[in-house]
């Protein structure tokens, strides 16, 4: 059994590829079970999706019934393993595990409490592991492990709707860059082309681009309806689908667009840059450049064959690379390197 462990309050990418790795893992052949912050919104959809799990209160990694909690967890689990996504899981566990289970810690951050005992990091993007490397971290003690993707049923049909259908997904945080996908997209509305585009997501920063949508007199062309737990049904109707972020680590909104065979356009930072060819699988721009996000969008919207050719590029390599089925033994065939005393990074 592999214990997989994390305590945010609140639901994301993060926490969705969390519950990911209870699903692939057991799918691959590790059972795999849960643990979670009980009133979190991770046990709400843990349950919704029927996974092994429990959940407990929890208030910080010094707190000695916190400590106890989690305790009594692994003594009556007994995992082989312990993974912990999250820093908060990680301290816990560093602190409590019995020594002869090993503790592998998911780091999305550059933030990683390097004093916390761990046999073996993972990572879903290679420009962090350059980054922990250079913070001290043992090369052979990092293996990199991409998120993975269902594979809804593709796009077959890449005619233009009327409007063209623009389609975003995130946070409403600065970093982002929405307030820049805006902003290109006023660029589009100046050149007389009938468009939608709507931005799925919550955040803080949604008043800032409501204001921003009025100050451009956007209302009738751009939406924000907020989250959606319907990823696939929100990006079928879409003509292109656009990542303007200023930092990522490794998107899981751009891998549904590309199992949903969405043509892309992408900034070109660290995170999308790993597993996006520019030309190939996504059009890449400068980020926070907005002329240069217009520039692309309309290249798409102009050339119909990169735009079904991008798009069926990308599918073919979530296909090929990011499925639950080909990411879940890759994690697995890692995992099983600790549990052997091998390091993490070990070829298969």
């Amino acid at each position: 059994m592999i214990l997989n462990c994390m305590f945010a309050r609140g639901f994301g990418g993060l926490e969705k590829l969390f519950l990911d790795e209870i699903e692939m893992l057991s799918e691959a052949g590790a059972p795999a079970r849960g643990l979670v912050r009980r009133g979190s919104d991770i046990e709400s959809y843990a349950r919704e999706r029927h996974l092994a799990f429990d959940a407990i209160e929890i208030w910080s990694d010094w707190d000695p019934l916190s400590r106890a909690r989690v305790r009594g967890i692994v003594r009556r689990v007994q995992p082989r393993l312990i993974l912990c996504v999250g820093r908060t899981a990680h301290r816990l566990m560093g602190r409590v595990a019995p020594k002869e289970v090993p503790i592998v810690a998911m780091v999305q951050k550059r933030r990683f409490d390097h004093d916390f005992r761990y046999e073996g990091v993972l990572v879903a993007a290679e420009h962090r592991r350059r980054t922990l490397i250079e913070d001290g971290v043992q090369a052979e003690n990092i293996a990199v492990i991409p998120n993975a993707v269902r594979l809804p049923r593709p796009k077959a049909d890449y005619r233009l709707s009327s409007p063209v259908n623009i389609r975003a997904l995130g946070r409403l945080h600065e970093k982002k860059g929405f307030g820049v996908l805006i902003d290109a997209v006023a660029q589009i509305a100046k050149r007389g082309v009938a468009f939608s585009c709507t931005i799925a997501g919550e955040g803080p920063e949604r008043s800032d681009l409501e204001a921003r949508i009025a100050r451009a007199g956007l209302q009738a062309h751009i939406a924000l309806p907020g989250w959606t737990d319907r990823v696939a049904d929100f990006l079928s109707p879409a003509d292109i689908f656009v990542l303007p972020s200023f930092q990522e680590d490794f998107p899981l909104a751009v891998l549904d667009a590309m199992a949903s065979g969405i043509p892309i356009v992408a900034s070109a930072i660290d995170g999308p840059k790993d597993f996006l060819v520019d030309g190939s699988t996504a059009l890449l721009v400068p980020p926070n450049d907005p002329r240069a996000l217009a520039n692309a969008t309309l290249r798409l919207i102009e050339d119909d064959s990169l735009r079904e050719s991008l798009g069926r590029a990308a599918r073919a390599e979530a296909e090929q690379r990011y499925s639950f089925a080909a990411v879940g033994r890759r994690l697995l065939r890692a995992l099983d390197n600790v549990i052997a005393g091998r390091s993490i990074a070990r070829p298969s």
